[in-house]
């Protein structure tokens, strides 16, 4: 499915290339389109538990023993691998800077053997591989297990899941499920309907336990998330070795083949199809309206001067209406961003942080009864130390999740003035049809906007700078202290923590929430002046052609049936492409 998908993006690549050519649409959006066509990708989270066997399912997924594997839970940075034509590892720091290492250097940076509690401040790890399962447009994410001893791998496991198109979430035939599995399953549900689930080792156990464990698991996973689940069956070691030996027979063995058949289908109807019908939906629309301005020119060429006057005057009291109802739609996306901002960002901010305040009070207290007999200066270095982690991980944690409900929120608003202001062009394009007693269908095409990933808004991806407090408390205390003092403090120390990082991030978001309005408001009004100005340009060329003489106008009429045909040979493509999606 997924090769189809490829020749079929590549067939609509080339219609993108033809209209460029095309003289009668110079305001297609086509350079935008071309770019979404070309860098759409299908983020692939693998997620589970710690020694589940996700580096060995993404490595056998690559046929290529990329990603280290251990006995002991290993991986603590997520790793993102997508296509290269060669293999390359970069690693991207927290401060912003980039350094490329080896590949036999990766563990001193992903593991928690060679990066323990992520001492060296990597933010991310972007592999590029020469795999053909990456080459269209797939990129896996391997996320650190949760449930381990260590929590910052459960914390970055987690502010993965707002980038999920489809989530891989392994279990394991030698361990029952968990309840830290089955909580943090009931958390990427809130993200992703789109869960595959995998029963790892499959080849300890004999067909029969396999069938049992499956069926177990199966149950003990409905009952927790309340609905209907399949779990496929999975030796990532047999098909690793299947195809690094290219032994079709390993393979088989291990099950491999049939999921990925049934992943790869659900990436073409769930996304590739999508876009591809959503594009050419958007390139019909856009060949429609040029093949009306054409008609229009013809008409001006044709229609006695009187007539067209009169035409011409309609036409301008129809284009001061859409003026009013432009700003009309100014207005009102006013508002609904800042009801974003409100009932939104503060709402969800005001609850974190009412929660935050409560788990982080409640943590202090008990590491307070079993600290307080250290010496003043070691508690206080301690329970400040405390926070400042808590504090970074909490507000990370929650941006991340943050970032996905927003920015659905935010699309969501989108979709709905994208319709109103499909209605107002359309109101326009039809009244000048009927004008001029020209043929024209509507041709809706809403589909482009419904995809995850719009091209006039997406969050930055890179976390924010938690520019946290960096005068230590321990520094400004008095040599002898009481320990109830130093708590009393802390807890000071941790409100001002709190409200300073609510600060900035509520400033990050509500600043890029604008920034995305502006984007889409210009991207929208530009629409309808393109419309209005590409029906007056139409009449306006027709007209000034008419005072050059009979055999300019006859010129100018061959070289519109030629336009015309160009037109109608690049809408029978687009139409072609859809069909046989």
């Amino acid at each position: 499915m997924l090769d189809k998908y490829s020749h079929l993006k590549e067939e609509l690549l080339k219609c993108i290339d033809t209209m460029f050519a095309i003289e009668n649409i110079p305001g297609c959006p086509c350079e935008e389109l071309k770019e979404k066509v070309q860098n759409n990708t299908f983020n692939l989270v693998v997620l589970g538990q710690f020694k589940r066997g996700k580096t060995s399912l993404i490595n056998a997924l690559l046929g290529a023993e990329i990603l280290p594997v251990a006995v002991v839970p290993l991986t603590s940075i997520a790793t993102i691998l997508k296509y290269g034509e060669a293999l390359r590892i970069k690693v991207f720091l927290s401060d912003g800077a980039i350094k490329e290492i080896r590949h036999e250097s990766l563990s001193e940076y992903v593991t928690e053997k060679g990066n323990p509690k992520n001492e060296k401040n990597v933010q991310e790890v972007v592999i590029t591989y020469p795999s053909p399962y990456l080459k269209d447009g797939v990129r896996l994410i391997d996320t650190p297990g949760v449930g381990s001893v260590y929590q910052h791998n459960t914390d970055i496991a987690y502010q993965y899941l707002p980038k999920s198109d489809a989530a891989l979430f392994l279990l394991s035939v030698d361990q029952p499920v968990s309840q830290a599995e089955l909580d943090f399953l009931k958390d990427v549900k809130e993200y992703s309907d789109r869960i595959f689930f995998l029963q790892n080792k499959a080849d300890y156990v004999s067909p029969e336990d396999l069938k049992e464990s499956i069926s177990f698991s199966k149950k003990v996973i409905e009952d927790a998330i309340k609905c209907d689940v399949k779990i496929f069956p999975l030796s990532a070691k047999l098909a690793l070795d299947g195809k690094l030996s290219k032994s079709k027979d390993l393979l088989e063995k291990s099950f491999l083949p049939e999921f990925e058949k049934i992943l790869n289908t659900f990436l073409m109807e769930e996304k590739g199809k999508v876009l591809i019908l959503s594009v050419s939906n958007t390139l019909i629309r856009v060949l429609s309206q040029a093949m009306l301005e054409l008609e229009l020119e013809m008409k001006s060429l044709t229609t006695p001067l009187d007539e067209l006057k009169k035409k011409v005057e309609a036409s301008e009291n129809k284009k001061k209406e859409v003026m009013l109802e432009k700003q009309d739609f100014d207005i009102l996306l006013e508002g609904e961003i800042n009801r974003l901002v409100k009932t939104g960002l503060d709402e969800d901010l005001r609850e974190f942080k009412k929660e935050l305040i409560a788990n982080l009070t409640s943590g202090l207290e008990s590491l307070y009864k079993e600290s307080k007999d250290l010496s003043g200066k070691k508690l206080n270095y301690k329970l400040e130390e405390y926070v400042v982690d808590e504090v970074k991980n909490a507000y990370n944690n929650w941006r991340a999740k943050e970032d996905g409900k927003l920015a659905s929120s935010f699309e969501s608003i989108c979709s709905r003035f994208i319709v109103k202001i499909n209605e107002t062009v359309d109101s326009l394009l039809k009244f000048s049809s009927e004008l001029f007693s020209i043929p024209f269908e509507v041709f809706k095409s809403e589909e482009l906007w419904t995809v995850k990933s719009s091209f006039y808004y997406k969050f930055k991806d890179e976390p924010v700078s938690l520019e946290l407090l960096t005068t230590s408390l321990t520094l400004a205390l008095p040599r002898f202290i009481s320990s109830t003092i130093i708590l009393k403090k802390i807890h000071e120390y941790m409100h001002q923590m709190i409200d300073q990082q609510s600060g900035r991030i509520r400033f990050d978001f509500a600043e890029r929430l604008d920034k995305s309005k502006l984007d889409f408001r210009w991207a929208m009004l530009q629409r309808i002046e393109a419309t209005i100005e590409g029906i007056s340009t139409a009449i306006e060329k027709g007209m000034n052609q008419r005072n050059k003489g009979e055999k300019e106008v006859e010129k100018r009429k061959q070289a519109l049936s030629e336009t015309a045909q160009k037109l109608d040979d690049a809408r029978d493509n687009l139409l072609a492409i859809k069909n046989r999606i």
